[in-house]
């Protein structure tokens, strides 16, 4: 099973330090996955340069912010010259109204440029129903998406339902822990998560809901596992979930 480590690119000596921690302790990770955040500095394509000799990198692109006449300079800079071949793309979540690309187009163009790039496309289980995000879903795929990472899961019922409908697809099923109440607040506000007042966000509980869903992972061969550990140390949180 493949299994990415997410991490945010905040500045290059603790994102490298973090990797290869990961990389020395972890031998179940295959990929480091990078989101592209436009708070920060550092581009995830960018970042991926502090770490190409290590494990392959999957790097987030925001689609509305490649304008409609960019998209051949966008893939001469990140493709040629940073040489990325493995691009998450995603629609991008600031609310404003730009003149980019959907994720379907994009994802539509880039396949059509270079059929030999590996592209990933986004589920989220919050925006809309199960038989409309699945649709949307197959969409990107006969664009030429040729993998789908989910939005972190936060409970077993709602992540059963979507691994039904999911068997046989190319998924990476999402985790990330809450251990705070800011963090609670971010992914019901932010994300529109239906968390329950009492969520437990002790460390004990969400290691133990990462574990269940690596278990879950494993019973399907097309599934996919990532971790998204948000400001958190890595090494308290991933050390039991490996049990090392």
């Amino acid at each position: 099973m493949n299994i990415s480590l997410e991490l945010v690119p905040r500045e290059k000596q603790s994102f490298v330090q973090e990797v290869g921690w990961a990389l020395e302790h972890i031998d179940a990770i295959t990929h480091i996955n990078i989101p592209d955040l436009v708070r920060l500095p550092t581009r995830s394509w960018e970042a991926a340069a502090w770490i190409s000799d290590s494990l392959p990198v999957i790097v987030h692109v925001r689609a509305c912010d490649v304008g409609k006449h960019e998209l051949d300079f966008f893939y001469r800079t990140i493709c040629e010259e940073y040489g990325i071949s493995h691009i998450l793309v995603v629609r991008g979540d600031d609310g404003e109204e730009k003149e980019g690309f959907s994720s379907v187009e994009m994802i539509r163009q880039l396949h059509q440029m270079d059929a030999s790039l590996s592209l990933y496309a986004a589920l989220d289980p919050y925006r809309q129903s199960l038989k409309e995000e699945m649709n949307y879903v197959e969409e990107k795929l006969s664009s030429g998406a040729s993998g789908i990472f989910t939005q972190p899961f936060f409970e077993e019922k709602l992540l059963l339902e979507y691994m039904k409908v999911c068997d046989n697809l190319p998924v990476w099923w999402g985790v990330s822990p809450i251990l705070s109440g800011k963090s609670l607040s971010y992914w019901r506000e932010k994300n529109r998560v239906p968390l329950p007042s009492d969520y437990d966000i002790s460390w004990e509980a969400n290691i133990q809901w990462a574990k269940r869903v690596k278990d879950l992972c494993a019973l399907y061969s097309s599934f996919s596992l990532y971790f998204m550990p948000i400001r958190v140390d890595i090494t308290r949180y991933l050390s039991p979930i490996f049990e090392m």
